[in-house]
């Protein structure tokens, strides 16, 4: 439980910090991964060279799905990376329901591993607004798109698969 309240506290004095919090004049409110949360949007577009899309799963009733592929700017172009855990936590609203924080229990979120590829997939998601975290041994942190102060936050809908495309990034808080 310490844990967990330490994480959120880091998302909060994180989203503080770096004026991501929506709703202050220079910050432009938090989206869905690069869409204005009040759009009301349910596919996802993570940015550069990206191609989102949603569509619907097989056999799937009362869940949804995600999936993406994680990338890191090197000298000789994108690679891959694979074998991080990746974590999903869900989107707190303030009282006039704008998106401020995303809460994180580690013992109790979906998890992912990405793969030689840099893909990821969750599965049985319930419907509803999240946030992508990655988490390394001692800290996990709420994923930005690159050069943004955009959360990468979706939306899961029964019987679909949310797809954010390639999330492409010059720096990743990782352990060589």
């Amino acid at each position: 439980m310490k844990r967990q309240a330490y994480i959120l506290i880091a998302v909060l004095l994180f989203l503080g910090c770096s004026g991501g919090i929506p709703g202050e004049e220079q910050t432009p409110s938090l989206t869905t991964a690069g869409r204005d949360s009040r759009e009301g949007n349910t596919s996802a577009d993570s940015g550069a060279g990206s191609d989102s899309t949603s569509s619907s799963l097989e056999n799937a009733t009362g869940s949804g799905a995600l999936t993406g592929v994680l990338l890191l700017k090197t000298e000789d172009g994108f690679k891959p990376v694979a074998d991080v855990k990746l974590a999903i936590g869900e989107t707190l609203s303030d009282d006039e329901g704008m998106e401020r924080v995303v809460a994180y229990d580690p013992a109790t979120a979906p998890v992912a591993y990405t793969d030689a590829s840099g893909r990821f997939v969750f599965e049985d998601l319930k419907s509803g607004r999240y946030g992508l975290i990655l988490d390394i041994v001692m800290s996990s942190f709420l994923l930005y798109q690159e050069g943004t102060l955009n959360a990468v936050l979706f939306k899961i809908t029964d019987g679909e698969m949310t797809d954010l495309g390639n999330l492409e990034y010059s720096e990743l808080p990782l352990s060589q």
